[in-house]
């Protein structure tokens, strides 16, 4: 999930519940096919070899063995018996933040040699692929992108980073691009001394770049001496486009998500996925890239079209599952599709996404309102603590505090709210919902100054926001009977609060 998911943009107008995305899905697919993409499992395990013992001792990380060439693993299966608690690792992590676990590493924003800030795609783009992959390595945690790049082009001590982010490992790196030739340069640091303890140079050709990545995780793999599981690799045959511009317009596209979000910045991103795809008709990352555009826009109500741009982003991440079921971010995509209207298929596909990697900070922070708005307030603390230990720095760790407020004030915990909007605020003061969140909070345990306070605050962030309009949105948001109930409690403190009702 990137930053473009959840915009801090206001919607038009609150989600209509006419769109009837079931209806959609069964009307263009067989009935079978949910569970099918779902129930991955048995097709998957049968296409695996366990090589003996998947964690080695990382004592002996400084005997290197060279080679592992042509090959990555994705670990592909759910639940297997090998590891039958993917989340472990985060889990523990989260609850002794103040221990590194053994394989814990952040991989830190690439240099770009090119010293072209039009290149920085590319750079960046490889950096956040090898992210993905280390993430999915059996028993690692891996920081998420979204704090690493926080580091980018800054001077790092090591062992404040270690401290700060709670890892013992750092992957530091550089490309240079040369017409079609790539040449990176990767380092492994061991944060506590600072000291390099693998280093390595890696040559490739552009309309080859999934090999060179896939070199580059092997090896990184092995210096951190952990045995593989010898199946496809990371990205399968399927998966790689074999034209490398329309791997560049799905570099640049994917570049555009992870910026700072707008309409105008969505556009450009799903025009840069449709220009990949009118060069690569198959090429998958382009079609999760596009559908996860139309998503942001149905969902932040920029599109023309909400059910249609819905229908089409179902389609294209459902074209993706059928031709690989182990696409992590295919998974999380679909979520974020049925998370307005349909949330408890959106957990499957979230749960479905973790199981894959289970490392990706946003999609914790997304089963956290998912679980909200299907009535479960009181589980949702726990993914979003998840969230927050993988990516501490996150661009989006104010709406991350905010949804962590708004699960407070569904169970009627006032204080608590008030803390967790009131860092939110801190982090990002012109995200309006947490001073909805105050407002109401003050105006239901009679902080009548307070309330006052932060309804002026949310009155010149939006001069038309109403009781009623706020009412209408997250009517049309769930129809799940406890958490209307809950929320009607958050709109009567508004009332209280002193809120304009029209």
């Amino acid at each position: 999930m990137t930053n473009s998911e959840f915009s801090n943009e206001l919607p038009d107008k609150p989600a209509s519940d006419d769109g009837p995305l079931n209806e959609t899905a069964s009307d263009n697919e067989p009935t079978d096919k949910w569970a099918s993409t779902l129930n991955f499992k048995g097709r998957l395990r049968a296409r695996l070899q366990l090589i003996g013992g998947a964690l080695a001792s990382i004592a002996a990380i400084g005997a290197i063995a060279g080679g592992l060439v042509g090959y990555w693993t994705v670990w592909k299966t759910l639940r297997t018996d090998v590891f039958p608690d993917k989340q472990q690792t985060q889990r523990e992590a989260a609850a002794r933040p103040d221990i590194a676990p053994r394989l814990s590493l952040v991989v830190l924003p690439f240099a770009n040699l090119n010293h072209d800030p039009e290149q920085d795609y590319f750079a960046d783009g490889i950096t956040t692929d090898l992210t993905t992959d280390l993430a999915q390595m059996p028993g690692a945690f891996v920081i998420g992108r979204g704090t690493a790049f926080t580091y980018k082009n800054k001077q790092i001590d090591f062992r404040t980073l270690g401290k700060d982010l709670g890892i013992r490992w750092a992957v530091q790196g550089a490309v240079r691009r040369n017409g079609d030739h790539v040449r990176a340069n990767v380092s492994l640091t061991d944060i506590a001394s600072g000291r390099d303890v693998w280093s390595d140079r890696f040559d490739g050709d552009r309309t080859n770049l999934a090999a060179l990545q896939d070199e580059i995780t092997a090896r990184l793999a092995r210096s951190l001496n952990i045995e593989l599981i010898q199946a496809e690799s990371r990205r399968s045959e399927v998966d790689r486009s074999r034209n490398p511009d329309a791997m560049d317009f799905t570099m640049r596209g994917w570049a555009k998500l992870y910026g700072p979000q707008s309409k105008i910045q969505n556009d450009q991103a799903k025009d840069l996925f449709d220009s990949a795809l009118r060069l690569d008709p198959d090429n998958l990352e382009a079609m999760v890239g596009k559908a996860q555009c139309l998503a942001t826009g149905a969902n932040n109500r920029w599109s023309a079209s909400v059910v249609e741009d819905k229908k089409q982003a179902l389609d294209l991440v459902d074209r993706v599952l059928s031709k690989n079921p182990a696409s992590a971010s295919a998974h999380r995509t679909k979520g974020a599709i049925l998370l307005f209207g349909h949330p408890e298929e959106a957990m499957a596909e979230y749960d479905a996404a973790l199981e894959i990697d289970p490392n990706n900070p946003a999609v914790y922070a997304a089963k956290t309102i998912t679980l909200i708005v299907t009535g479960r307030a009181r589980e949702a603390f726990s993914p979003l603590q998840l969230a927050l230990r993988l990516s501490p720095r996150d661009p989006l760790a104010h709406l991350w505090r905010y949804w962590l407020c708004h699960a407070h004030l569904h169970l009627h915990q006032y204080g608590e709210s008030i803390e967790e909007c009131r860092r939110s605020v801190n982090l990002n003061n012109l995200y309006f919902y947490a001073y909805v969140d105050l407002t109401s909070a003050y105006g239901a345990t009679g902080q009548l100054e307070q309330a006052q306070q932060s309804l002026t605050e949310l009155n010149k962030l939006r001069p038309d926001f109403t009781v009623q309009w706020y009412r209408d949105l997250g009517y049309s948001i769930s129809s799940n009977p406890q958490f209307r109930r809950e929320f009607d409690d958050i709109v009567d403190g508004l009332r209280k609060g002193g809120a304009r009702e029209h």
